[in-house]
């Protein structure tokens, strides 16, 4: 098993990965357009494929270009040995962001979808982008009340009047 995990981890793993990518890619495009073949659906759709399947191609030729010149590709065992978390020494010195984050922001994205319907996309949108971005140590709070109403109210009102899609909103 480890001898398969070890090929996976180089340039076959690399190839297989962008292939699945890509025809996932495919797939969520042929079957938006299955679903709904107008431009209103695939307004999005259309050019997030195009774009992904463009990245995707770049990235096979060079890995392929890689393979063929046998260039080594960086595997697991390759990459260098990281320092020892404060969890793996016994120090407790670890910060609340550190010891709490991830738990904390997994929690917060089921309270956002559960808000979604009764505050509204928009304010439960805001919130969460701020409440993440203090989790992860964002301490001005300038650049997170001006960047999480920008990131949290834009998608609203694109969605809104751009697409004329209805989501539930309290101010917008």
């Amino acid at each position: 098993m480890r001898q398969v995990m070890t090929h996976l981890s180089g340039t076959a793993g690399h190839l297989l990965l962008l292939a699945g990518f890509a025809a996932y890619a495919l797939w969520y495009a042929l079957d938006a357009w299955a679903a709904q073949a107008k431009t209103q659906n695939m307004l999005l759709i259309g050019p997030a494929a195009l774009l992904a399947g463009v990245v995707i191609t770049l990235l096979f030729a060079k890995e392929v270009q890689r393979w063929r010149a046998g260039e080594p590709t960086e595997t697991a065992e390759d990459a260098p040995d990281l320092e020892p978390a404060a969890a793996d020494t016994g120090d407790d010195t670890r910060t609340f962001r550190e010891a709490w984050g991830t738990p904390l922001s997994a929690a917060l994205l089921g309270v956002y979808v559960i808000a979604l319907p009764i505050v509204g996309f928009d304010v439960a949108t805001v919130v969460y982008i701020a409440l993440c971005m203090m989790l992860q140590g964002a301490r001005d709070w300038r650049i997170i009340l001006g960047f999480s109403l920008v990131a949290g109210l834009l998608p609203v009102w694109a969605i809104e009047k751009m697409l004329s899609v209805p989501v539930p909103t309290l101010f917008l």
